[in-house]
């Protein structure tokens, strides 16, 4: 059982020599955790403990821990661990790449099944997080007499003719003699059919029992393949082990899968296309696929082709103009190969590439169908692109808010509806829109105090006008308190939406925020009162779209005052 650790040194060390490469001293990076195999088999009275390793794919971490449960066996009964129980936690030092842990089996007289453990990596904390495999199994082979044997094909893959005289052994060794033998079932699926395409040795049906007697070390079953005369594609029949019973376990290689050469000459000239794929820009219009034939064709013939894909027959392309499919192919008598006419149709929309997926389905004449590359792939290349956009409203040239195309809503306001952001000028009070830390002199502010219409809520909203923009976007907002801490108690909600209307109502749903702020969240960013920050952030639209600055406190006697400043509202999109 010990090569087992082998596979995982070898393993590990492609991980040492991978890490190798990046920065020695880097632990800024995360490690992903993953065990090394997908199975282990431990007899249960292994003398000493079976070390589990769990890789790290990066040393560039700084560590952390990895959560560990282990289930289907008792613990204390059937196994123990080096960690005192079946659920625990171990520790992973900065930059390690390999984390361990050991399983000791525990030996009894009890002639029972196999126990199976299934170990796994539940979570994982600090600079690591779990990788692909976070489940491993290990199953204790029970040593108290009959011995279990361990049974999996000899082989992978087998390649047999399609008129081979005699048969094919497929055999199964075992790793020790069966003390009492026991049933393997095979199963059999594939393109290759029984009884046509292939027979067992013994057998009447694809899927069939192979009975071990006891003290066996290997079984074998014999296929024969079935000669015809008809022209196909090689066929493959993949035989597994569907189960075992008696002194037998399932071991590694569960499956073989047999490839049925054909020995058969075609009738007729085949044809295929010459490719697999190509690809076409949109404004490409007329294009022509190739489709080759063994020989010359020695009467007429056609070829039908169906297409499917992403693209739209009619509106994407045709087939010489023809919006059809299947689409027919002529061909006449004393050809060895044809063209596909396809025409592209070029518009304005922009949009991701397509494809057209293209099958010879059918033959007529003096031709047939070969067995190799019959579907051909056409991805169209979109060629429209959007122009760069790029919004910037820095409130310089205007005098009122309204005149930028901004709108005003007020959400749960019950104070007056003139207490809003509003357009104001004030010499170098507000941000320059290339350098925050510089000065202009318009932005937008709004400030209430209690003394003007009394206690209330402010509750309102400005929204830029419709950008029209879709994809990826850059965004920000400048933004700034005047109030100090203890009375400005204001939550500040950026917004964006693809989904407003411009219906001059606030409804939740059709708003994304992007980030609350408050004069307190920043103050602890290092901002101070009177002083800007700039609110970056990227959002993804698929429709024309808004942005949104909504500000809402409640003003009371110990609240009673409130101002905040916005400027240069920005969207842009290369």
């Amino acid at each position: 059982m010990r090569h087992r650790i082998f596979y995982s040194i070898i393993f590990f060390a492609a991980l040492v020599i991978t890490a190798c490469q990046k920065d020695d001293n880097d632990t800024s990076g995360i490690g992903k955790v993953s065990f090394a195999l997908d199975k282990l088999v431990e007899v249960e009275n292994a003398t000493l403990p079976l070390g589990i390793n769990i890789g790290i794919d990066s040393f560039n971490h700084a560590g952390g821990t990895v959560d560990i449960e282990i289930s289907g066996a008792t613990y204390g009964t059937d196994y123990t661990t080096s960690t005192g129980s079946a659920s625990f936690t171990i520790e992973v030092g900065a930059q390690n790449l390999v984390s361990s842990f050991s399983i000791s089996p525990v030996d009894d007289e009890i002639i029972e099944s196999n126990k199976v453990l299934t170990i796994t990596l539940t979570n994982a904390s600090g600079n690591l997080e779990l990788g692909d495999k976070t489940t491993l199994t290990l199953t204790l082979l029970d040593n108290d007499d009959p011995l279990i044997a361990l049974v999996g094909f000899e082989k992978a893959t087998e390649t047999i003719d399609e008129n081979a005289t005699t048969a094919t052994t497929i055999t199964i060794p075992f790793d020790q003699e069966s003390t009492d033998g026991g049933i393997i079932s095979i199963s059999s699926t594939g393109d290759a059919v029984f009884g046509t395409d292939y027979t067992i040795t013994g057998q009447t049906a694809a899927n069939f029992d192979l009975t071990v007697p006891a003290g066996a070390s290997s079984i074998s079953f014999d296929i024969q393949a079935v000669d015809n005369t008809v022209f196909e594609a090689d066929k493959l029949v993949t035989f597994s082990i569907a189960g075992v019973t008696g002194g037998l376990s399932l071991g590694v290689i569960t499956e073989t899968v047999v490839t049925i050469t054909n020995d058969d000459l075609p009738p007729n000239p085949v044809v295929e296309f010459a490719s697999a794929t190509s690809s076409f820009s949109e404004g490409d219009g007329a294009v022509t696929l190739n489709l080759t034939f063994t020989s010359p064709t020695t009467e007429a013939a056609t070829i039908s082709v169906s297409a499917s894909g992403d693209a739209t027959i009619g509106s994407d392309y045709t087939f010489n103009g023809n919006a059809v499919s299947p689409y027919i192919v002529n061909v006449p008598a004393g050809v060895s190969s044809i063209t596909l006419p396809i025409n592209i149709i070029d518009d304005t929309d922009i949009e991701s590439d397509e494809t057209i997926v293209l099958d010879l389905a059918a033959t007529t004449g003096g031709l047939d169908l070969g067995v190799n590359i019959l579907q051909h792939t056409v991805t169209i290349v979109e060629n429209d692109f959007s122009a760069p956009f790029n919004y910037s409203e820095t409130f310089e040239t205007i005098t009122n808010i309204d005149d930028a195309g901004f709108q005003t809503v007020l959400v749960t306001q019950d104070l007056p509806a003139g207490n809003v952001t509003k357009h104001n000028n004030k010499a170098a009070t507000y941000a320059d829109v290339n350098d925050v830390s510089a000065t202009s002199d318009n932005g937008m502010q709004i400030f209430y105090n209690t003394s003007s219409d009394g206690e209330g809520i402010i509750d309102n909203m400005v929204i830029t006008p419709v950008l029209e923009a879709t994809g990826s976007i850059d965004v920000s907002f400048d933004v700034s308190y005047v109030t100090g801490l203890a009375k400005n108690t204001a939550e500040v909600t950026l917004y964006w939406s693809d989904t407003y209307t411009g219906s001059g109502s606030f409804v939740a749903s059709e708003w994304n925020a992007l980030e609350n702020i408050t004069a307190s969240s920043l103050d602890t960013e290092g901002v101070s009162r009177t002083g800007w920050s700039r609110r970056a952030h990227n959002i993804t639209t698929t429709a024309n779209f808004y942005l949104a600055i909504r500000i809402k406190q409640t003003m009371n006697a110990t609240n009673n005052v409130v101002q905040w400043r916005f400027d240069n509202i920005k969207a842009s999109k290369q």
